[in-house]
């Protein structure tokens, strides 16, 4: 019985690791080549796999996409939410939010245009517009919940937090999204810093 476990417990641990490796395998291709032009065989060649175990997992580029969505929302979220728990008040905690989606080893180019590729075929695709939705969702509920505490504590002034969650959001990503249209005239981690400085003047008391 202990031996199955481990031998469970193994199993586990390598679907974890080829998890990740598909994962930065997916974002790497599609960074280069588009979400179009991301074919089973360069994915393959990246990440090592055979076409035949690619296939056997996903089985069309749908499920890659959704594969990697669902690791991102699962393992970067989590990370996400112990790291806000490490700061007492909302004010930090809304730092650490802004100073999170601007580490740019995390959040590198790679993934940062393979993610606007999702956006893109989002229009065109139920499933992968219902999980950015979702994706979205539950980041703006983090946010609006730290502006809320702030207020309810009396640290922030009365506002919507609904909407200032949005308007923190549409901040980080615009800032992503002119990174990866010209990287050499983007600066994003000051763009994080004067972010912090703006919202916490908009919302401290």
């Amino acid at each position: 019985m202990h031996g199955k476990k481990e031998h469970e417990m193994g199993r586990k641990s390598i679907a974890v690791i080829r998890r990740k490796e598909f994962t930065e395998a997916f974002f790497k291709v599609v960074a280069e080549k588009g979400l179009a032009g991301a074919t089973v065989r360069e994915i393959t060649e990246v990440v090592g796999f055979s076409q035949g175990m690619l296939h056997h997992y996903f089985v069309n580029k749908e499920a890659m996409v959704l594969e990697v969505m669902d690791y991102v929302a699962t393992t970067y979220m989590a990370e996400f939410q112990q790291g806000i728990l490490k700061y007492d008040s909302a004010a930090d905690r809304l730092k650490f939010v802004i100073s999170w989606f601007n580490d740019l080893d995390r959040f590198n180019l790679d993934f940062s245009r393979a993610w606007m590729e999702f956006w893109v075929f989002s229009k065109a695709n139920q499933a992968i517009s219902k999980a950015l939705q979702e994706c979205y969702k539950t980041v703006k509920n983090i946010i609006a919940r730290i502006i809320n505490d702030g207020m309810r504590t009396g640290e922030f002034r009365k506002v919507n937090p609904v909407i200032a969650a949005n308007l923190l959001l549409a901040c980080m990503e615009g800032s992503t999204m002119l990174w990866v249209v010209d990287t050499k005239a983007t600066p994003v981690k000051s763009m994080g810093k004067q972010t912090v400085e703006l919202f916490l003047h908009y919302l401290v008391k």
